[in-house]
């Protein structure tokens, strides 16, 4: 390697040096060992492989020793020193490769056996880092090419690298030396590819010789996986092993030996290429069980290769000894027969359990017998012979013990009664009740009903999970022990049917289950399988019907304290353009907006104009319901204000009346199909300089949308609606966006970063041109209660969360539903001078607690549960808020006494002029600025000398700030009167500003 950066062109002089001092070192030059495959995005979502690897090759003719080397990794443009992993002293033949497994996830095929492990702290990064082999025994420092190195590689947007940087690799693509490995110009750009993984190899690989030299072949060992004999029979079975260049002559049991287990009748091999043969055999003393066996088979050149057979004896043992009281039965693998009640059959299987037991509580005393259709009866006790298998669904974390692969099956007796055993949550190990009749003794609370229309499953828990982070700031001692607490109090109801029901099971005669929803004496068998939304879990088909209790009804939109109703909603995405190109009133639409793509796939919500109306009048009768003076709107389309005016319309409608209108969009709306928008109730408000402000910045693809209003009493606040980036769609996440698994999934940072661009610049722009620091931000922030975003803007911001003040003290607060667990994400938080003021603040839990399956969507579910009502009108509850808002001013007329004056006609000018008096008599001084109001003057009758008009009525000011108590203020009034009308008014005082 001669052509890396500037630091390092002196390696090969000290290379040599370094070399030197390795008597009879297998280093035949410095280019011998290089590294030939890295990947970095192992185990994240849409991942090739499990894990981060890099693979080493030697490309020389010569073997090639590891002993000396490490290997280190820096990231792209880290700052700090190296992780490394010191080699063990191996010797790689020419043409062979060696593997090294770094950090990994649940994600991706499984990289298969590597040949050394990384340490934790080497964590590849998938887009850009840096690969070294060094001679060096420690960390290497960053931002060099050390003296110690030997090979390199840096791609993406490394700062060091041979050359030019290897491209980047991806989520399904390593970075591949070119040839298989062979390839060496010392210059990453020409000597690597991206392209997809194909495999990392190991040192089992087949080899790649570069030079052309002949590589020894390895022995080919030819056995079966499993040897099986009856119990108290002998078996046997014929082993061989080849090797195209040497001669196999020798076989022997390296471990797993044991009395009754052996080799026999050894037959080399007569010549290179031969095939040797020997005897496995098994004699009839063995127990029932399964014994694993390795037979090594050796040459005439010392070489060595191996094999393992599974010698499994089948004989009768007890449901609970094939169990055990282990994670995984010892007996896995093995032919069984057992005895047991047919307690339940479930898709082409039963559930087989012991009537007697064990009297062991770690151990399960059911089986689930998979793939038979039995014509054996409920209660019918039977024997089965099968072979015992450690089934283990995608995504699973364990394996469930059943039965498999049936091969005999008889009824012994019937009638039998098994009487469920009682258990209750949380259970941290329903594993030991696995297969098993039990009855939850503990009233069970509906947790998540997502998946209740397509798999027929309900989340069920001992109470009402709240996602942790809701309750205690993420990443806290707290919240990790909430979760573990979560976890250990579910189970999922299943319908024993394992396709998509024809009718959704378990809704109430008004068609719905709802979260909060209870169920006594669930009964039935504790299945273990996939769960609807991936991963797996245990499940509990019924045996008896359950019956729920409405614990969580139905209520209508809450009823707050009198005063200003300011409402958060999100919609769900309201599109009036449809994805089949079409749109609300029924024309052809070129679609909808992304960036700068306009296409009817980008469009989202209906599919179509049939059920658009179903969706719309969902929602119009949501915000009739809430009949908010202010609502802020998340997920409506963004075309400007068509959608917003067209549900405004609709609203309007609704009401019989012009209720509702349309506050303007801002400047900026966002790259995003959908945007945040505003309605509000001009009868009630006054929108203040008729006009919405955003923050068009790029860190918001949704930017906030900030409005100010004016009340009937003079009063004026801002309302900001926001929708911050969600918590999924991690793709493209970089560095404190990813999800760290405590709760806040990804683009945390983003989220806060929004947050912190929010507090910082949006809210002094609304409360600046406002000219009131009265603000309230409202919408789906995507964070729960206590995570960082909002820990942000209720710390270091400010703000004040209405939520926890009134919501939280009458029970846990929540908006959304998601993987069984409760929280907010949709949130009321008020500036510190707006929050005395706030009356009050309430969730309306008409949707997230409604099953998706009864929405407005058609052809999802085989039976349409769709009512017209306000319920599951979208997947978020609205939130409502009630300002009692402050006066700009008092009504002072019972503190005085006013004495309205005769009137003379200046008979030049037909002037009417008066005088009026104002007398102090509360006895206390009263304080201005002071108004003198006129209501009711006549129709075409005129207070020339006016100082302005509040609600349609003149107004003069009075020039004293202050009435002193007993005074008696005197005020000059002139009237235009063209009709000669008789003047009569209702005075006023008033203090403050109109």
């Amino acid at each position: 390697m001669t052509t890396l950066t500037a630091p390092i062109f002196l390696r090969r002089t000290l290379l040599a040096t370094l070399l030197g001092g390795l008597a009879a070192s297998a280093w035949a030059t410095p280019n011998n060992i290089v590294i030939s495959q890295v990947y970095g995005a192992g185990g994240n979502a849409g991942a090739a492989w499990n894990k981060d690897f890099i693979e080493l090759f030697n490309r020389s003719s010569e073997p090639a020793s590891l002993g000396g080397l490490s290997v280190h990794y820096h990231s792209a443009t880290g700052t700090g020193n190296s992780s490394f992993l010191l080699l063990p002293n191996v010797t790689l033949q020419p043409g062979q490769y060696f593997l090294i497994t770094a950090a990994g996830g649940a994600n991706g095929a499984d990289v298969g056996t590597p040949n050394a492990t990384a340490p934790s702290a080497m964590n590849l990064s998938g887009n850009g880092g840096r690969v070294s082999l060094s001679t060096s025994t420690t960390s290497l420092p960053p931002a060099v090419a050390h003296a110690s190195i030997v090979e390199m590689v840096g791609y993406g947007n490394a700062n060091v690298s041979e050359g030019g940087q290897a491209p980047a690799p991806s989520l399904t693509n390593s970075i591949q030396r070119e040839a298989a490995g062979c390839t060496d110009t010392d210059n990453n750009s020409s000597d690597f590819v991206s392209r997809l993984v194909t495999g990392p190899r190991n040192m089992d690989s087949a080899r790649n010789v570069c030079s052309g030299v002949p590589v020894a072949k390895p022995i080919v060992p030819s056995c079966p996986a499993a040897l099986v004999a009856e119990k108290g029979s002998a078996a046997s079975i014929l082993l061989s092993a080849t090797d195209p260049d040497s001669i196999v002559d020798k076989a022997a049991i390296v471990a797993g030996a044991l009395p009754g287990i052996g080799l026999s009748g050894l037959v080399p091999a007569t010549a290179d290429g031969g095939k040797a043969e020997v005897t496995l055999q098994a004699d009839g003393s063995l127990a029932a069980g399964k014994y694993p066996v390795t037979i090594e088979f050796g040459n005439n050149e010392g070489e060595k290769a191996s094999c393992t057979v599974n010698v499994t004896v089948s004989g009768e043992l007890s449901i609970s000894q094939i169990q055990g009281a282990k994670a995984t039965s010892d007996y896995d693998g093995a032919v069984v027969a057992t005895r047991g009640v047919i307690t339940a059959k479930v898709g082409n299987g039963f559930f087989l359990q012991d009537p007697n037991g064990d009297d062991d509580p770690a151990t399960s005393d059911a089986i689930y017998v998979f793939g038979t259709n039995t014509t054996a009866a409920v209660g019918d006790l039977v024997r089965v012979t099968a072979t015992v298998d450690e089934y283990k669904p995608n995504g699973a974390s364990r394996s469930y013990t059943e039965l498999k692969d049936v091969t005999y099956i008889t009824t012994i007796g019937s009638g039998y009664t098994i009487v469920p055993t009682n258990i209750g949550l949380p259970e941290p190990d329903l594993g030991r009740y696995e297969a098993m009749l039990v009855r939850f003794t503990t009233p069970l609370t509906v947790n998540g009903n997502r998946y209740l229309g397509d798999r027929g499953e309900l989340i069920l828990s001992n109470g009402r999970r709240e996602n942790p982070t809701n309750r205690h700031p993420a990443g806290s001692p707290e919240a990790a022990a909430l979760l573990a607490e979560n976890k250990a109090n579910q189970v999922v109801l299943d319908d024993g049917i394992f396709t998509t029901p024809a009718t959704i099971p378990y809704l109430a005669e008004d068609g719905t289950v709802r979260a909060g929803d209870t169920v006594h004496d669930l009964t039935g068998v504790l299945d273990f399988g996939s769960l609807g939304g991936g991963g797996a879990g245990f499940k509990l088909q019924p045996t008896v019907a359950p019956v729920f209790s409405r614990t969580n009804a139905r209520l209508p939109a809450p009823t707050l304290p009198a005063g200003v109703k300011v409402a958060s909603a999100n919609v769900l995405n309201f599109f009036t353009s449809f994805p089949d190109g079409t749109d609300a009133w029924g024309k052809a639409s070129p679609g909808c907006t992304v960036g700068g793509k306009t296409s009817p796939s980008e469009c989202r919500g209906a599919d179509n104009l049939a059920e658009f109306v179903r969706q719309r009048d969902k929602i119009v009768a949501s915000l009739k319901a809430l009949d908010a003076d202010v609502v802020g709107l998340m997920e409506i389309e963004n075309n400007g204000d068509v959608a917003t005016g067209y549900l405004v319309d609709q609203l309007n409608a609704a009401y019989g009346k012009p209720t509702y209108a349309v506050v303007p969009k801002p400047a900026a709306t966002g790259t995003d199909a959908i945007r945040v928008a505003m309605i509000y109730k001009p009868q009630v408000l006054n929108l203040v300089g008729n006009r919405s402000l955003s923050d068009g910045d790029a860190i918001h693809n949704r930017p906030p949308m900030g409005a100010s209003f004016k009340a009937a009493n003079g009063a004026v606040f801002s309302v900001i609606v926001n929708h911050f980036k969600s918590k999924a769609s991690c793709g493209g996440a970089g560095s404190g966006d990813t999800d760290p698994g405590n709760g806040q999934g990804c683009w945390d940072k983003l989220r806060t970063s929004q947050a912190q661009r929010l507090a910082s610049w949006f809210i002094p722009q609304v409360t600046s041109a406002a000219q009131d620091p009265d603000v309230l931000v409202i919408g789906d922030l995507n964070a729960y209660a206590f995570e960082n975003p909002i820990n942000y803007l209720t710390g270091s911001a400010g703000l004040v969360n209405q939520i926890e003040r009134f919501v939280r003290p009458q029970g846990m607060p929540y908006s959304y539903v998601f993987d069984g667990q409760s929280g907010y994400l949709d949130h009321a938080l008020a500036s510190a001078s707006l929050s005395s003021q706030v009356a009050g603040a309430a969730e309306w839990h008409n949707n997230a607690d409604e099953p998706e399956a009864i929405d407005y969507n058609l052809g999802d579910t085989p039976k349409d549960q769709f009512t017209m009502d306000p319920y599951r009108a979208s997947d978020h509850d609205p939130v409502v808020v009630s300002l009692n808002l402050t006066p700009t001013y008092a009504d002072l007329s019972a503190s005085v006494k006013i004495t309205l004056g005769g009137f003379t006609v200046n008979r030049l000018t037909g002037k009417y002029s008066g005088n009026v008096t104002i007398t102090n008599t509360s006895g206390q001084p009263l304080s201005g600025p002071l108004h003198f109001l006129l209501q009711g003057l006549p129709a075409g009758v005129t207070l020339d000398n006016a100082s302005g008009t509040r609600n349609g009525a003149p107004y003069l000011s009075l020039p004293q700030a202050t009435i002193a108590a007993g005074a008696t203020v005197t005020l000059g009034t002139t009237f235009t009167n063209p009709s000669r009308t008789s003047i009569n008014y209702t005075p006023k005082l008033f203090s403050g500003s109109f």
